[in-house]
Formats: C-alpha cells, structure tokens, sequence
C-alpha cells in the first residue's frame, strides 16, 4: 500500500514519498516474521527549513530582475539611438547649436523637433512606469491574498492535528498539505518555521511576530494611488 501510494503520487505536489519501519516477531506457533511498527515521511527537515528561508530570497530577486528588465526597455539600451540619454543628447545639441545660430531657421526646426521627441519620449516613461506601478500593486495585493489562503491552511492543519485520534497515513497526508502551504507562504515573504509538540508548526515572520499556529494571522495592504 505504501509503494503504491509513493508511486501514485510521484508528480504530486508536495507530496513527501514514505516508508515503513518493520520490526521482527516471533509468533506464538514458531517461527518468525514482520509487523509493521509505523510509516514515515522520508523527509530531511533541515533541508527543508534551508528551502523556506531562500525561497523569499529567491522569490525576490526574480521579481525585481523581472521589473528592472522592464524598466530597461523604457529607457532603452543606453548609446542606442531611441534610448532615453540619446534622445535628451540630442537635445541638449540642438540647444547648444541654437544658441550659437538662433537666427537660423534650420536650426530652430531642428531644436523644436529635438524638444518634441524629448517630451514624447518623457512622457512615455511616465505612462509606462506608472503602469509598472499599478502592476506591482496588484501583484503586492494578490500575493497578500495567497499569503492570508496559506496561514489558514497551515492553522486548520495544526487544528486537525492537534486533536490527535487521526491515522499514520491522515497524520502524514495532513502535514504534506501544511508543508505544501508554508512552501507557499515562503516564496511570498520571509518566515521562521518552528516545530512543537504533537505535530504542531508555528510560522512567524522574520522578526518574530506570530503569523499562524493554531489560529492564523490576516495580512492586509492598501495600494497607494
């Protein structure tokens, strides 16, 4: 049953593989065998707690490298002939050349056109930034979302096993789907991970406040026009 459950759900989400511990008997009649004396997630803990702690990180770094490549595209390749430096060089020469010829009507042409595309492309960025702005504060008021799902999660989890009266395998089942909430929660924001008695996990932030144990924590956020 236990293989056959490892195989079952060998792409299965934070499913964690088990096995079972056997012990020798000797039956009463003569001769010798097996019982089964428990089932056991093959788990490494520690490697586990090193996962949650550099997920945020990671998390982080792929978010903001994401933004900055972006915020590269509208300020274009610095030397490139759109890109944001260029374009305000430009100007800064037809300025200069104006001011050495302002009765020149070619080189007042040129130092309006120079201007023009100056505050075309200034208020691009604008646009654009702002855009990245307001995509940032959606995505900081989805990510509190999924935050908020996965400490409840990780609560009625602590609920249910703390109770007790469950199974090996539900006991099992249940701590796989608290585990696959606080991976969850790490790649969103940075925690500690305690473990307790009875199967119990708290999870606080970084600082040490409490987010969720056997109750769970609301975060909130306001975006900022």
């Amino acid at each position: 049953s236990v293989v056959a459950g490892n195989v079952a759900n060998a792409q299965t989400p934070g499913y964690v593989a088990r096995t079972v511990t056997q012990i020798e008997t000797v039956s009463p009649g003569g001769g010798n065998g097996v019982n089964v004396s428990g089932i056991n997630r093959q788990l490494d803990t520690y490697v586990q707690g090193q996962l949650w702690t550099e997920s945020a990180g990671g998390g982080y770094a792929a978010l903001s490298a994401n933004f900055y490549q972006q915020l590269q595209q509208v300020y274009g390749q610095p030397g490139s002939s759109t890109a944001l430096d260029t374009v305000f060089n430009n100007f800064t020469s037809a300025i200069q050349a104006l001011s050495s010829s302002p009765a020149s009507f070619s080189v007042q042409s040129q130092a309006v056109n120079a201007a023009q595309v100056l505050t075309q492309q200034l208020n691009n960025a604008t646009q654009s930034v702002q855009t990245l702005r307001t995509e940032a504060d959606q995505g900081i008021a989805s990510d509190v979302q999924q935050a908020n799902l996965a400490l409840q999660q990780i609560a009625q989890a602590n609920q249910k096993l703390a109770t007790g009266g469950f199974d090996p395998s539900t006991v099992d089942t249940l701590e796989d789907q608290r585990d696959q909430a606080i991976t969850q929660l790490s790649k969103l924001m940075n925690i500690t991970v305690l473990r307790g008695d009875n199967n119990q996990i708290s999870v606080l932030t970084s600082t040490g406040v409490e987010l969720a144990s056997t109750t769970a924590g609301q975060l909130s956020f306001t975006a900022t026009g």
